[in-house]
């Protein structure tokens, strides 16, 4: 079954951003991806499609954390889960800080990720 919810995958390295838009497709989300923060943000349809935003922190230019502050000044508390392959300390406190719904580090915890995704399109359900 497709599911109507579109996520957008931000990840500079093919391996995951393909890995996590196959799994994502698997269970029946939309998704789009991209490999880099200039090129979503160039892509004003993906952005205001995105019902949930997954973004590495390491990209190529800018990084994952100023791409969702941008995006919090283009679109109004966009959801968002924010990965990291260098788990550096700090680092899930200024994702919360910035308003994501959460932190992971790589390697992904799958049924954890597919927690944080259920539990915020069902509080966006709830009336």
């Amino acid at each position: 079954m497709q599911l109507t919810q579109r996520i957008v995958v931000v990840d500079d390295e093919r391996s995951v951003r393909n890995g996590l838009t196959n799994l994502l497709q698997s269970e029946g989300y939309l998704t789009d991806a991209f490999e880099s923060a200039e090129s979503l943000l160039c892509d004003e349809a993906a952005m205001a499609k995105a019902a949930l935003f997954i973004i590495d922190v390491q990209l190529k230019g800018m990084n994952g954390f100023e791409l969702f502050v941008n995006l919090t000044r283009r679109l109004e508390n966009p959801p968002g889960i924010i990965i990291s392959g260098d788990g550096e300390e700090g680092m899930l406190q200024q994702a919360l800080d910035l308003g994501a719904i959460a932190f992971m580090p790589k390697p992904i915890e799958i049924d954890t990720l597919f927690e944080y995704i259920r539990d915020e399109f069902s509080s966006k359900a709830a009336p």
